[in-house]
């Protein structure tokens, strides 16, 4: 029989593994057989569930030094200071294949571990881009951006 230590170290090695693919690999190194709801009982006594992972943007070292850096500067400012502030973004929701059906293996409050965050997707798909900003007491209109974002 496992013990659940072992199956705790072996999943936080690969913390996207499917259970059939853990419960391959468990069965390969024992040299038998072991049931699939073996392999989550033994998950489950090591405090370990399948949860969405946190979608991170990649960013480079030079970038994390560069928001470091903007948020020292800042950090004398008041409230009143703030309040004179605009803050916008942009969002982009994919309208192709889903790509938030990974998986991962991890503890309860271990959300904001680097081991287990996943890229967000980069890459050219079809989707949606829209625009918003908010301020002190105020909101914009949600924009739709139909073209290439630009500063503009």
């Amino acid at each position: 029989m496992m013990e659940a230590g072992w199956s705790a170290r072996r999943v936080n090695r690969q913390p996207t593994a499917s259970s059939a693919a853990i419960q391959a690999k468990v069965a390969l190194s024992l040299g038998a057989l072991v049931s699939s709801r073996t392999i989550q009982r033994c998950l489950a006594e090591g405090h370990l569930g399948s949860r969405c992972p946190l979608r991170v943007l990649p960013l480079t070292p030079t970038y994390r030094r560069i928001r470091l850096e903007w948020f020292r500067a800042r950090g004398n400012r008041t409230a009143a200071d703030w309040n004179q502030v605009v803050f916008s973004d942009e969002s982009r929701f994919n309208l192709g294949s889903d790509d938030n059906r990974v998986r991962v293996w991890r503890l309860r409050g271990e959300r904001f571990n680097p081991a287990f965050a996943l890229p967000r997707h980069t890459t050219p798909t079809t989707g949606v881009k829209i625009w918003d900003a908010i301020a002190y007491n105020t909101l914009s209109p949600l924009v739709l951006i139909r073209r290439t974002m630009t500063a503009q």
